[in-house]
């Protein structure tokens, strides 16, 4: 669903639980060696906030590659890749805001988002 023709107060957020505001690296993958730069912008225990210069399709599936810091040493990364699902977009300049809910993931890649989600 694009909602750039909606005006911000008719636009509502399905994540029941917080989220923590944060500037993560990532990446979308298109193709075999092909990707979109994005940025995550925040994330919850439900999903991430992504900025790309490229919509998705509601229901979209999407591989993304995150560089993820570790909550504790925000000088260590790890680079986990997870499954996600567009949920929304929204127009912002000649960027889209992309919701997602996590598909999946693995054990590690959770309890580092978890850390994040709790400790932010």
């Amino acid at each position: 669903m694009t909602v750039s023709d909606v005006t911000p107060q008719q636009v509502s957020d399905a994540r029941q639980g917080p989220r923590v505001n944060v500037s993560w690296a990532a990446r979308v993958v298109v193709g075999p060696q092909s990707y979109l730069e994005a940025r995550v912008i925040n994330v919850s225990a439900d999903g991430l906030a992504l900025v790309c210069e490229h919509a998705f399709q509601s229901g979209a599936v999407l591989q993304v590659l995150i560089a993820l810091p570790d909550f504790q040493d925000h000088s260590k990364y790890q680079y986990p890749t997870v499954q996600l699902k567009a949920v929304f977009h929204v127009v912002k300049g000649a960027k889209f805001r992309i919701g997602t809910r996590f598909v999946h993931m693995d054990a590690a890649t959770r309890a580092m988002i978890d850390a994040w989600v709790r400790g932010g």
